[in-house]
């Protein structure tokens, strides 16, 4: 049985490590991909147009690879979060990140139609992409909120409660300011406001979340192997 328990807290040492090292990869290429387009594609914007417009260019794949690779990081650093936190609301709070997840997975996916048009109809594609989106911006930050009292009472991530806490709050406020950039679209005719800053503000955020959550994974690991 011992045996048994030492081979299991093995593999979830393993697990949570994986999880920790795959999602700030994830995050890194992300952010990587999102930096060298700006350079690449310097006609777009980045004060009024989205990120996603970006793959619509002649190095649209690095957007592509971007937002896949933050996925299938943030779905491998939800597994490693199964160990690495715990309590009553720890489970609603790495489903909420999974929804995240996924729906940066589908956005990758499924390209969005370009946002500079905003009067025109949405294609197949298009509809799949905002949606996808829209799910992941709003759940990430109320996974953020949530996981929040679990990290407060884990001894293990008390160093970290501060710094996460803040980032969970700005989280929320920069979701609330790209929500107001995009409104005029939403309730009128008109176009979105800084539409461009607002959501890379909020994506800055979000990465620095889960960065210093991978981060604080592998921190844990590496420690209960001394």
């Amino acid at each position: 049985m011992a045996h048994g328990q030492g081979v299991g807290g093995r593999a979830s040492a393993v697990r949570e490590r994986l999880g920790g090292v795959s999602g700030v990869a994830g995050v890194g290429v992300f952010v990587a991909s999102v930096a060298v387009l700006h350079f690449l594609q310097p006609e777009l914007s980045p004060w009024d147009v989205a990120i996603s417009d970006y793959v619509h260019g002649a190095y649209g794949w690095l957007l592509t690879l971007g937002l896949v690779a933050v996925g299938i990081g943030s779905l491998l650093w939800v597994v490693g979060l199964t160990r690495g936190v715990r309590g009553r609301w720890a489970s609603a709070g790495r489903l909420l990140v999974l929804l995240w997840a996924l729906g940066q997975l589908l956005a990758g996916i499924f390209p969005t139609d370009s946002t500079r048009h905003w009067s025109e109809p949405r294609s197949f594609s298009g509809i799949i992409h905002g949606n996808a989106a829209l799910l992941a911006f709003l759940a990430l930050p109320a996974g953020a909120l949530i996981l929040l009292r679990s990290f407060r009472d884990d001894p293990r991530w008390q160093a970290s409660a501060r710094g996460l806490l803040a980032l969970a709050v700005a989280s929320l406020i920069t979701l609330v300011l790209f929500g107001a950039s995009l409104a005029p679209a939403l309730v009128g005719h008109g176009l979105p406001v800084l539409l461009g800053l607002t959501e890379r503000l909020m994506l800055a955020v979000y990465a620095a979340w889960l960065t210093v959550v991978g981060l604080g994974l592998m921190r844990h690991q590496s420690a209960g192997r001394r």
